[in-house]
């Protein structure tokens, strides 16, 4: 957090404001400033004024503070408002009120950044998982294919396919698949896997989409081309109402918004890979 500019209330105060930003005004109910310990209730009394000054004298709007809080050691102190510094330079904090001194401190808005910083850390990390995972899983599978390429090259023996195929009865069970629209089958049933696995593991919900858009080419034209576009579908509107439900998840309506996406992503889930196992197209019907 660093340390605030600080001055007791009623009165007035200035802080330099190195870059454009959100500066946290704090109420520090317990502290000690300049020899004196102060201590109080957290909330300030009734009729309190600010006046938030830009360097050109222009007034700022001081918003709310919400729930804001800090301590450290015997310092507490809990956000009055916040105002946005649009220019650097120094601001001038004007405090007005009848009532016992008061310290007051203006620093940037740390927790704004923190929160920013652990979010894209975490997404960074999710990111990495779930690429390498989708990476490691294509990487594999065209390992697969080479080997079935090289299984069924001339001068080795393919039992499976020729001498079964041909002596099955007419319309007793279907022609077996090529090698490639095999190899294809087991990455998009591979994909619905991920994806049910997502709602214990989540990240591997980016790998599953990965995979999607490394073999989307491959499938075009196929009936698989279908659960691709199923699955890439499924993954970007379930990330789209999730980060909706946390950002509304403070008003209540967030908590309805989760439920109905994760009912909704198992049901996608569900019916892609019925209709997989089935030999069917997904989503055309």
């Amino acid at each position: 957090m660093g340390e605030p500019a600080r001055f007791l209330a009623p009165g007035a105060g200035t802080v330099e404001v190195t870059s454009p930003g959100r500066y946290v005004v704090w109420h520090e109910y317990r502290s000690t400033f300049e020899n004196r310990t102060y201590r109080a209730e957290p909330a300030l009394p009734d009729g309190v004024r600010f006046t938030i000054l830009a360097p050109d004298g222009a007034s700022l709007r001081l918003d709310r503070g919400g729930s804001q809080s800090w301590s450290d050691g015997e310092t507490e102190r809990r956000a009055v408002g916040q105002f946005q510094a649009r220019t650097a330079g120094r601001h001038s904090v004007v405090v007005e009120g009848s009532f016992p001194p008061r310290v007051i401190a203006v620093a940037p808005d740390f927790l704004r950044r923190m929160v920013a910083t652990i979010g894209g850390a975490i997404a960074l990390v999710l990111l990495g998982v779930g690429g390498g995972t989708g990476l490691a899983v294509v990487a594999f599978g065209r390992r697969a294919d080479a080997e079935r390429a090289a299984a069924a090259a001339p001068g080795i023996p393919a039992f499976a396919g020729t001498v079964f195929a041909a002596t099955a009865p007419a319309g007793t069970a279907p022609p077996l698949p090529s090698d490639a629209e095999r190899g294809l089958r087991e990455m998009v049933t591979l994909v619905y896997a991920l994806q049910a696995a997502s709602i214990v593991v989540g990240v591997t919900l980016i790998g599953g989409v990965i995979i999607d858009y490394l073999k989307r080419d491959e499938a075009a034209g196929t009936w698989l081309e279908s659960h691709i576009h199923w699955q890439i579908r499924t993954f970007w509107w379930t990330l789209a109402w999730t980060v909706i439900g946390f950002v509304t998840f403070i008003v209540l309506i967030g908590i309805v918004i989760l439920a109905a996406a994760a009912i909704w992503f198992i049901y996608r889930v569900a019916k892609g890979w019925v209709e997989l196992r089935a030999g069917r197209p997904v989503g055309v019907r």
